[in-house]
């Protein structure tokens, strides 16, 4: 999205979208593809289950190589099944569930004749006992880094599965956007809505991390106006991202029952940033929101441009991105006698969305 500029005609200019958050995910992703003859490659029907007999859902499963890499990864449906397909070979599958450690099976021989049925059994993560050191670092051997891992964990696991395949669209039938301009008090200037519906491609779309880390998440000035960028679940997980930002464990009074990772840019790095907290419930560890601000970003760090995205549950066990927003000053100019111009603030433009359940 972008703020606005100082004047009538630059205002307008200033007044195309770009925000970028994802929804959803091409199915490739949850199912990486080999590049192998079609003959070579086996599916495995995984079917999880506790030690009850209850199906475990929405469990990320995944089948791991020699090396601990991932071969193919999806979400475990309703009645705790996922196909995984994978070419002829010796894999263990994985199981990563929000509020447990992660279950890893012994060793599975591709092709296999019949269904692969797991017990999933482990211990549940306890973050409301994780201890919260104040300082920030980037470099190992902090000693808050293993306990930093384990809530990050729980972080990713979220991120991961709202990386949906189109069947978890599944009544959700329409996305929406609106843009608010709002005074410096704010009251509502002018507001604009659109729905759209949400077929079988991504109702939001996302910019490359390598782009955002190399060029920086604002671009324009006071006069043109911004365009400026806020974070998805892909950024969020991207190398990119790990290596241009510091991380810490954070909680606030006013966040009772939550534990958070804070980020911020790396030291010295000037380009255009942002800087936020990823909150979780330290009793259930389901990821609740990310909020975030701009950081070296001139006006725009000096007014308080911020925005967050919210997160849902959805029955298959997937996380949606259910609401998003970005706040941006709109600035004026006025001439001093004594400093001459100045930019002044006079109100907000917000931008939004998410996705609608129908009614």
């Amino acid at each position: 999205m972008s703020a606005d500029g100082i004047t009538t005609n630059s205002r307008k200019r200033a007044l195309s979208a770009a925000i970028l958050l994802v929804a959803v995910l091409s199915p490739s992703i949850l199912s990486p593809q080999v590049a192998v003859a079609p003959s070579a490659v086996s599916d495995l029907s995984v079917r999880l289950q506790s030690a009850g007999g209850a199906p475990v859902d929405g469990a990320l499963v995944a089948l791991l190589d020699a090396r601990d890499s991932v071969v193919a990864e999806g979400l475990s449906t309703e009645g705790g099944t996922r196909v995984l397909r994978a070419p002829a070979g010796t894999y263990r599958v994985r199981a990563r569930r929000i509020g447990f450690l992660p279950f890893i099976s012994t060793p599975v021989v591709l092709p296999r004749p019949d269904d692969l049925r797991l017990v999933v059994e482990t211990p549940s993560v306890v973050l409301n006992r994780v201890v919260v050191e104040a300082k920030s670092e980037c470099k190992g051997g902090d000693p808050a880094a293993q306990s930093l891992g384990v809530v990050w964990d729980e972080i990713d696991k979220a991120l991961r599965a709202s990386q949906l395949t189109t069947r978890d669209l599944a009544g959700f039938g329409q996305a929406r956007t609106y843009r608010h301009e709002l005074g410096t008090d704010g009251t509502v200037i002018s507001s604009d809505t659109s729905l759209f519906p949400i077929t079988h491609s991504r109702p939001f779309g996302a910019i490359d991390p390598d782009t955002l880390a190399a060029a920086g998440y604002v671009r324009g000035d006071e006069v043109n106006g911004w365009h400026y960028f806020a974070p998805d679940e892909t950024l969020l997980r991207s190398e990119p991202f790990a290596r241009t930002h510091c991380f810490r464990l954070v909680r606030e009074q006013a966040r009772p029952g939550q534990i958070g990772v804070g980020f911020e840019p790396i030291p010295r790095r000037t380009v255009a940033d942002i800087e936020g907290v990823l909150w979780l419930d330290e009793t259930s560890a389901k990821l609740r929101e990310i909020v975030f601000s701009f950081v070296n970003a001139g006006p725009l760090t000096r007014f308080h441009a911020s925005g967050f995205t919210r997160f849902v549950l959805v029955s298959s066990g997937a996380w949606l991105v259910s609401e998003w927003r970005l706040r941006a000053p709109r600035l004026g100019m006025r001439n001093s006698p004594y400093s001459g111009p100045q930019f002044n603030l006079i109100g907000y433009i917000e931008d939004g969305g998410g996705i609608l359940t129908p009614t």
